[in-house]
């Protein structure tokens, strides 16, 4: 019973994980919902911030736990500050209106796009040089002969 038990779960545990690359290469979320799905859910939403921090209705539950999710995963892994996310009603708001640019896409994309934003280094602006002081040349030698001069 062994051999076929250990078996089939490994073969579970490796096919699932294969499922979840779409036939890009690219990584597919159990929750990948489309744009227009991601806005329709969040004009249902009623996410908003108050004193004890974000509420929200239980039908954008699954995306906030998901965003959630994605967010610490970012969290942990990318050097840096320590949380590169703003409060969820804010970071949902921001999913909204990349959506709503973006129609033909769907959740995964926008938090790619939404992680990049807040994980780009923020480019040093190099100190302004000071000007290099003038170095003046010797004058050109006169193209006169000598032997022209009277």
């Amino acid at each position: 019973m062994r051999r076929i038990v250990v078996p089939a779960l490994v073969g579970v545990i490796v096919s699932g994980s294969a499922l979840a690359i779409d036939s890009r290469g690219s990584y597919v979320g159990r929750f990948n919902y489309p744009c227009p799905q991601v806005l329709e859910l969040h004009g249902k939403s009623d996410i908003r911030k108050d004193g004890t921090g974000v509420t929200f209705n239980r039908s954008f539950s699954v995306i906030v736990g998901w965003m959630a999710g994605y967010m610490s995963s970012v969290n942990s892994s990318k050097p840096g500050k320590s949380d590169f996310f703003g409060n969820m009603a804010d970071e949902a708001g921001w999913i909204a209106k990349w959506c709503e640019a973006n129609q033909k896409s769907d959740l995964m994309e926008a938090m790619e796009a939404l992680t990049k934003e807040r994980t780009a280094l923020q480019k040093k602006s190099k100190p302004a040089q000071k000007p290099k002081a003038e170095v003046k040349k010797p004058a050109a030698p006169d193209p006169t002969p000598r032997s022209a001069i009277p």
